[in-house]
């Protein structure tokens, strides 16, 4: 495995668990993330990671 897919696999990994922890602490405590932080931003990047992944993948 090359340490460029290696990389951006860690990359997608560590921004599905933001995203996802952000979402939980949202549900928990309204706007504790969206008084600071645009999660469409954070969404988008976890799609560009997941998208280049694919794209290294084949």
């Amino acid at each position: 495995m090359s340490q460029s897919r290696l990389i951006i696999r860690e990359i997608f990994y560590f921004l599905s668990l933001l995203l996802a922890l952000f979402i939980i602490l949202e549900i928990i405590w309204p706007n504790i993330i969206l008084a600071y932080f645009n999660l469409n931003w954070l969404l988008v990047l976890w799609l560009i990671s997941g998208l280049s992944l694919l794209i290294k993948k084949h």
